[in-house]
Parts: structure tokens; C-alpha cells; sequence
């Protein structure tokens, strides 16, 4: 094997994959997705960014080996909906429950049955929320007795995402101030203009922190996306599950002509995106972690 031939294939091996095989589950503004939670191992909760009362803000996806669907879901116990959601995380052990962010930091607990759902606990507002909030991402994932919620704003161009967590009780549905500042996070790319450091994220049964950035131009584009893993929640003691932030986040894979806004994980542990790619609609797409 010749020098040549050997850099080549250290450089494949070595370069961060890139999943192209995106499944459309329609087109137009109002279907975008930016949060997605698994209810099975094929159906997914998502929400949208709509703010117009009569625009739909859930929606389950269905997957399959080479095609999705999407059906909607009417707001819950026909209350008043809210305004742009831009964060979705599943309750663990907890059938059905979610939590839904609106980008100015009001979370409301709601239960899916079927294709209805109810509102079960008044919403709460993140610690850190002011009227400049800028919200894009929710994830909660209990390690033990601790349930982390980990939330974050989501940055722009040099700006830095500021990420936050908190102990969430989930049989109160209350949510502990956080114990340290937030901590800032550049994402190396995308570097276009109105790129956001955080898009979405997700913890990994593993405790590891995964995020997406991505970059919107104009509702035609053109879009770019990136995902990290940025961190690990590790046992530190005996003083419950923290967060070790990377000092240099690890890339997973790049992405050109999709705005990621939606990051989870499969029944299986695989890594579930979901795009808002406003004018073009959205699209969905599952990647080995």
C-alpha cells in the first residue's frame, strides 16, 4: 500500500461522517421541526415553532425503513396554545409525559394518549428566563434518584450558547435553581452568518451530552448544521450526577442544506434529527451514535 493511498484512508477514517439519507415528512413553514421525543421505537412526538393560533405546535412522525409520516395533534384540552415551542424531552418513566420549552422559557407539562393530549401541571418558568430569551433546547434524563433538566439559550454567531441545568422533581414538577453559572458553548461550526450554537440537544442513557448548531439564512436558505458531543454527566462523590463540559467538543457530523433543530435518541440508542428547513419543509433522519 502506497504512502498516497494510506493518507487517503487515514483521512477517511478520521473525518466526521455525514448522513445524507434524510425521509421528508412534507413541506411548508408550518411543519418544521424543532424538538422531537420518542413515544415507541417508530413514533415520535415533535413540536413546532408556529406562533398563529390556528397552526399546528405537535405532530407525531412516524418512521420507517424508507419513508415518514406525519399526522397532527391538536393543542392540548383546547387551551390556549403556545407561542414558538423550541424544546421537546420525553419524562423517563413516565409513559406518555413530556415537557415542552417555548423559546421565551416557559415549560409545560403535558400527557400524550393516542392522539390527544392534556395539560397536567401549570407551567413553570426556567430559572434563568428573561425578556431576551432566546430558548432552543430541553433535556431531561434521570441518572438514580437525579433527574437533571438541562435547558439552553441558543447563542448567535459569536455569541455563545449558554447551557444550564437544575434538579427536576419529577412527582412535583418543580425545578431547582442551578448550582453554577451557565456554561458557554461556541460551536466551531457552522460559522455562516445567524449560526446558533445550540439548535437542540439530547443526554444519552450514558450521561453523554449531545447538541446540534445550525445556521438559517433567510426561509430559502441557504442552511447548515453541525452535531457535538459536548460533555458527560458523571457520579462525582457522592454529590449527585454534574456535568464535565469537553474543553474541545467532539464532532460527530456536518451537515449542508438542512437547518437541524430537533436531536434525540432511538429506543435503540441511535441519534434521531429532525430538521426545520422553513420554505422546504422538514425532514427527519436516524444516525448510529
Amino acid at each position: 500500500m502506497n504512502l498516497k493511498l494510506i493518507i487517503t484512508l487515514t483521512a477517511l477514517l478520521a473525518a466526521p461522517a455525514c448522513f445524507a439519507d434524510w425521509q421528508s415528512v412534507g413541506e411548508g413553514k408550518t411543519i418544521g421541526i424543532s424538538g422531537i421525543a420518542p413515544i415507541d421505537k417508530t413514533r415520535y412526538l415533535v413540536v413546532h415553532d408556529n406562533k398563529k393560533p390556528d397552526q399546528p405546535r405537535l405532530s407525531i412522525i412516524t418512521v420507517g425503513s424508507k419513508t415518514a409520516s406525519l399526522a397532527s395533534v391538536a393543542w392540548c384540552d383546547k387551551a390556549k396554545p403556545p407561542i414558538d415551542l423550541e424544546g421537546l424531552t420525553a419524562i423517563p418513566n413516565h409513559s406518555g409525559e413530556y415537557l415542552v420549552l417555548e423559546s421565551k422559557g416557559s415549560v409545560t407539562r403535558i400527557k400524550l394518549s393516542g392522539k390527544t393530549c392534556k395539560v397536567t401541571h401549570a407551567a413553570f418558568n426556567l430559572p434563568t428566563q428573561t425578556e431576551a430569551s432566546n430558548m432552543e433546547a430541553l433535556a431531561l434524563q434521570c441518572f438514580g434518584k437525579n433527574c437533571l433538566l438541562a435547558w439552553a439559550e441558543r447563542g448567535k454567531n459569536q455569541q455563545p450558547a449558554q447551557l444550564s441545568l437544575g434538579v427536576f422533581d419529577v412527582k412535583n414538577n418543580t425545578l431547582s435553581a442551578p448550582a453554577n453559572p451557565p456554561y458557554p458553548f461556541h460551536a466551531p461550526a457552522p460559522t455562516a452568518d445567524e449560526a446558533r450554537s445550540i439548535s437542540d440537544m439530547a443526554i444519552g442513557q450514558d450521561g453523554g451530552l449531545w447538541v446540534s448548531a445550525a445556521s438559517d439564512q433567510g426561509d430559502d436558505g441557504p442552511f447548515q448544521s453541525a452535531v457535538y458531543k459536548i460533555g458527560q454527566f458523571q457520579k462525582d462523590k457522592g454529590k449527585g450526577e454534574w456535568l464535565y463540559p469537553f474543553s474541545n467538543p467532539e464532532e460527530h457530523s456536518k451537515y449542508d442544506k438542512v437547518k437541524i433543530e430537533a436531536l434525540n435518541f432511538t429506543a435503540d440508542g441511535q441519534l434521531i434529527l429532525g430538521t426545520d428547513d422553513e420554505n422546504q419543509g422538514a425532514k427527519v433522519g436516524v444516525y448510529p451514535k
